[in-house]
């Protein structure tokens, strides 16, 4: 504690400061200034006069003593709640005073009223009186200081400032880069700096959670509106909605009632800074199938053009875009590349026992952060209780379990009592744990999108991580029961089928695929060592099948009335004497036996004919027999241009 000697010096200085001539006497207003554990009131024209007035006094009574290179910082607050943060460093033992960044204060917080000009120090008080200096700082400068000094990182993620700079600038964005991109910072930074509330529409509460979490860390006024939040929480927070910076909600939430009206009458005041939609993809992939309402929402909220609307995902093919431009027009859109080089992709087939494979592959890697993903509860339940019987430590996480549960699973999990979580979908969307360094994908996902997302969650600190998948064809009929009576449910195998004709090449990079799927021209690309491909190079190649595609046709043909399914065509083209075809006297058919030397393996068949539907060459009708469902074989809308020799086929052979 200072003595009445030293206080008294200091009031000295302040007397000092105050007979200094007013810049321009007519604009002061009174500045509250915080710095070197002294609290002020300071009558200026500015904050920045406000600040460097500080600065010199400070310097004065030497309560500032920096060495070289050394900074010190002062925040000055006007008459609106806006904070100005000031660097301060000496040169030539003179303080210099540098606008560090600017965080608004929401309109409702806004207090106009003046403020008594006192400083106080070590409790008592003097009057004190400061002139102005203009400054008016580059939006750009302004983004860059907010970076480094309020969110305390050095530099930008790839498009973090693009995208930044864009929604600013009041266009509408959509931007597309990997998990782990950064892609919260491109509406929190703008949010700190606007005075406005920020609207974020995410369908993923997990999300929502994570980035409120996020917001109260860095002092953000943020709130939530999700189904979790109490009636009294929920109309305490629609009373003081313009006070928050970032208001984080659920497309359900949205969908019915005052919150929705609320949001589109404060666009409507140009009250509302942007709407920023996260896991943007799903806006098409769900609100087309399961989750129709995050779509009727989106394309509600579109309409609002006092504000820009900003959409971020990781994933978003080349149809997906196409069909979110169809709501959101003229938008600018950002991609990075989809190439996660520190990522290792391999495929197991079935063959692999995966119990055995896993349980070798964790004790090897016991201290390494995992996954495993399933797509259905009951697997993910059937997987994480056979691990424990054999000894490997692991929790769970799905939707069907109790929040207390999901709860407890993620904090063993992201804390370190347990290194592995047996998962499904609803795990994994804003979860920002960087040091996973293997993802297991148990059963075949949904989708080419769902195995990249889910990948993306492994290596995010840069590292190398292994992803690999356990992959049986049987695994199609799961899904097929799972989509089966849902209306897209032809759109959805589609995306199946796409999968696995990705997962069944032998020869391409795995990475050089995913990039193509997305939208990125890298047609002479290969990753070298990232991908099980690209390490056995050579096993196979690529030869032309065209005369073997016509002999499948002309079966499928032959076997026109009969229940067809692929296993069945497979059987009928490799000459098989399996007790299925004796029973249906397949063997009788002109065509038994047409392909039984041309594919060795039989396998290299049975991929071959997948390639098919893959290519509508074939294709596979949904059917209901009993209690069960089957993918009924039929030709595909290009067996006509097969037969009339206007297309090509391709197979692989084995070396």
């Amino acid at each position: 504690m200072a003595s009445f000697a030293e206080t008294d010096n200091l009031l000295e200085g302040l007397d000092k400061l105050a007979t200094v001539p007013p810049f321009t006497p007519e604009k002061s207003l009174n500045y509250k200034v915080k710095g070197l554990a002294i609290e002020s009131v300071v009558t200026a024209s500015s904050t920045f006069e406000a600040a460097t007035k500080f600065a010199f006094w400070a310097s004065e009574v030497r309560l500032l003593q920096l060495k070289q290179k050394e900074t010190s910082t002062v925040e000055v607050l006007d008459s609106y709640n806006d904070r100005y943060v000031y660097d301060i460093y000496l040169h030539d033992n003179k303080p210099l005073v540098e606008l560090s960044y600017l965080l608004k204060a929401s309109p409702s917080l806004n207090n106009t009223d003046t403020m008594n000009d006192v400083v106080t120090v070590n409790g008592r008080a003097a009057e004190v009186n400061a002139s102005n200096i203009d400054v008016d700082l580059d939006t750009g400068e302004l983004i860059e200081n907010t970076l480094k000094h309020f969110f305390g990182f050095s530099s930008f993620r790839p498009l973090q400032r693009e995208t930044i700079v864009s929604t600013m600038n009041m266009e509408d964005v959509m931007t597309v880069v990997g998990t782990g991109g950064g892609k919260s910072l491109t509406y929190m930074l703008p949010a700190v700096l606007s005075s406005k509330p920020t609207v974020v529409v995410s369908p993923i509460k997990s999300l929502i959670d994570d980035i409120l979490s996020r917001c109260q860390t860095l002092n953000i006024v943020a709130c939530k509106f999700t189904g979790d939040v109490s009636k009294e929480l929920y109309g305490d927070q629609l009373l003081k909605i313009s006070e928050f910076k970032i208001i984080l909600v659920t497309p359900e939430i949205l969908k019915d009632g005052e919150l929705i009206d609320i949001i589109l009458s404060l666009a409507e005041k140009s009250q509302l800074e942007r709407i920023v939609f996260d896991e943007a993809h799903t806006i098409v992939s769900w609100g087309s199938t399961f989750r129709p309402v995050y779509k009727e929402v989106c394309e509600r909220l579109a309409r609002v053009k006092s504000c820009p609307k900003l959409l971020l995902s990781a994933t978003v093919p080349a149809q997906l875009e196409k069909a979110i431009k169809d709501t959101f027009d003229n938008l600018t859109v950002y991609r990075s590349s989809v190439f996660r080089e520190n990522l290792n992709l391999s495929i197991k087939e079935s063959a692999n026992p995966f119990y055995d494979g896993v349980q070798r592959f964790v004790a090897d890697h016991k201290e390494e952060f995992g996954i495993i993903y399933c797509v259905l509860p009951k697997d993910v339940s059937a997987i994480h209780a056979e691990l424990l019987k054999r000894g490997v430590s692991c929790v769970k996480y799905h939707g069907q379990l109790s929040e207390e549960v999901k709860i407890a699973s993620y904090s063993k999990w992201v804390n370190g009592e347990c290194k592995l979580i047996v998962a499904n979908s609803s795990f994994g969307m804003g979860i920002d744990k960087k040091d996973v360094r293997f993802v297991i994908h148990a059963r075949i996902p949904t989708s080419i999108d769902e195995y990249y997302q889910q990948c993306g969650r492994a290596g995010r600190d840069g590292l190398p991580a292994k992803c690999f998948l356990y992959y049986k064809y049987a695994d199609k009929n799961m899904l097929l029961k799972l989509f089966y009576g849902q209306d897209k449910v032809n759109s959805q195998m589609s995306c199946v089928n796409e999968l696995i004709n990705f997962l069944e090449d032998p020869v391409q990079c795995r990475h050089k695929c995913l990039m193509l799927y997305f939208g990125e021209p890298r047609e002479n690309f290969v990753c070298g060592v990232g991908c099980d491909n690209c390490v056995n190079k050579g096993a196979f190649y690529l030869t032309d099948g065209t005369s073997d595609a016509l002999k499948v046709v002309q079966t499928v043909v032959e076997l026109t009335g009969r229940t067809l399914t692929c296993n069945t065509l497979k059987l009928v083209l490799s000459g098989s004497r399996q007790k299925i075809v004796q029973e249906q006297e397949l063997q009788d058919l002109s065509n038994f036996g047409v392909l039984q030397n041309r594919f060795a393996p039989v396998l290299l068949l049975e991929k071959f004919l997948h390639s098919l539907i893959y290519h509508d060459i074939l294709a596979e009708v949904p059917q209901k027999k009993g209690r069960s469902v089957f993918l009924q074989l039929v030709l595909g809308p290009k067996a006509h241009d097969l037969l009339a020799l206007k297309k090509d086929v391709t197979r692989y052979e084995k070396k």
